[in-house]
């Protein structure tokens, strides 16, 4: 519910403001250790991420939990370039349209793309990610709490470092938390005889 709200007044900023203005707005909120901390935060959205985080659910923690988020971040990566490259390969990221702003703010050394913008992969991974826990965990509010605000933490990265517009990241949430859902109901528990880790203690 909370992802929910998150969702909707998102949607409302987004159709109700020039992209390229918010943008903007975004960008110069930029600070020196922000500049130094997101390009961090931002790689826990990575494919890499995903599947260690994975990895180490199947062998440490629950085998099923482990295979479901695989999964999870599998189907929302094919979203998320289909997207990119299939229904939406014209899409440029912010760079390509303020680099030569004025008012523009450029992290040294940070490597900025242009292209495929359209909607955020890494969005889409750690929605995916964080939202199949979220299932997983359903009686634990704390850890749930945490996950969504880690989930915003990466996506708003996105767009602090002009990777994306705000409407690639929510576009990216919104597959990265369907693709959770769907396999969550798809992969029931019986199909797991043993749920425990590969690795047992």
């Amino acid at each position: 519910m909370a992802y929910v709200v998150l969702l909707i007044t998102g949607l409302i900023i987004v159709f109700t403001t020039d992209k390229l203005a918010l943008q903007l707005s975004i960008n110069g909120l930029h600070k020196a250790w922000s500049d130094a901390l997101m390009p961090y935060i931002t790689w826990l959205g990575d494919g890499i991420f995903a599947v260690l985080v994975a990895l180490l659910f199947m062998l440490f923690v629950n085998r099923r939990i482990g295979w479901m988020l695989f999964f999870t971040y599998v189907l929302s990566a094919i979203l998320a370039q289909l997207g990119k490259h299939v229904f939406f390969p014209d899409a440029m990221r912010p760079f390509a349209y303020l680099k030569h702003h004025p008012e523009f703010h450029k992290i040294p050394g940070f490597l900025y793309y242009e292209f495929h913008s359209f909607p955020s992969g890494h969005s889409a991974s750690i929605f995916a990610l964080c939202s199949l826990l979220v299932l997983a965990y359903a009686s634990k509010w704390k850890v749930q709490l945490i996950l969504l605000c880690l989930a915003c933490l990466v996506g708003f990265s996105r767009t602090y470092l002009s990777q994306h517009f705000l409407v690639d990241v929510f576009a990216g949430s919104f597959i990265g938390v369907c693709s959770s859902i769907i396999l969550w109901n798809l992969i029931k528990p019986e199909r797991f005889k043993n749920q425990g880790p590969y690795l047992s203690r």
